[in-house]
């Protein structure tokens, strides 16, 4: 009879793990998501509060890497608007970003020292687009946002932004206060 290992453990490329042990797979999938956040290429994009306009961009990212995809895992809208609004969330290409206050992502591993700065963009009330003078053509979600209710988009992952493509979030309503945090990470191409 051959000689056999009592555990043995195999790590893919990926980062998922496998164990064998007496005759039995043990398995330890990571997400990407996941994956991004222990390797140092996940992070947070927080605006800082402002007083928008109707038909303001709250706020908006644009991936500026010609090496890196960046996806977003989950969104979150935060405002005070007597009645709530609509907030649209759209996605562009190729526009100018601009804006009050830049914004730099917050590494989701500490550990890390990555930093986003070089490959992202990110703006609190950006001006560079024109989607509400365009009616949201590239709208992906239109929620209905309530006052003083944070508001979170689970997409997992599924919104992929290329280079010099941007996600953004718009409010049709004034309001006295509105924030929007971008959470994301960078897969390689």
């Amino acid at each position: 009879m051959g000689q056999f290992a009592e555990s043995t453990y195999l790590r893919g490329p990926n980062g998922s793990v496998a164990e064998v042990d007496n005759s039995r797979l043990r398995v330890n999938p990571k997400t990407e998501f996941q994956q991004a956040v222990e390797d140092g290429r996940a992070y947070s994009w927080a605006s800082l509060d402002k007083d928008p306009d109707a038909a303001d961009t709250m706020f908006a990212l644009e991936n500026n890497s010609t090496d890196y995809v960046l996806c977003i895992e989950t969104i979150i809208i935060s405002m005070t608007v007597a009645g709530g609004s609509v907030c649209p969330v759209f996605a562009a290409k190729g526009k100018t970003m601009a804006g009050t206050t830049s914004v730099d992502g917050v590494n989701l591993n500490r550990d890390s020292g990555n930093s986003c700065v070089p490959i992202s963009t990110a703006y609190t009330d950006e001006t560079g687009n024109a989607e509400a003078a365009g009616s949201w053509a590239n709208r992906l979600y239109m929620p209905q946002c309530l006052t003083s209710v944070p508001y979170t988009i689970d997409v997992g992952g599924a919104v992929r932004l290329p280079y010099d493509h941007m996600i953004g979030v718009d409010i049709i309503e004034a309001g006295t206060a509105a924030n929007v945090t971008f959470i994301g990470y960078f897969v390689p191409i």
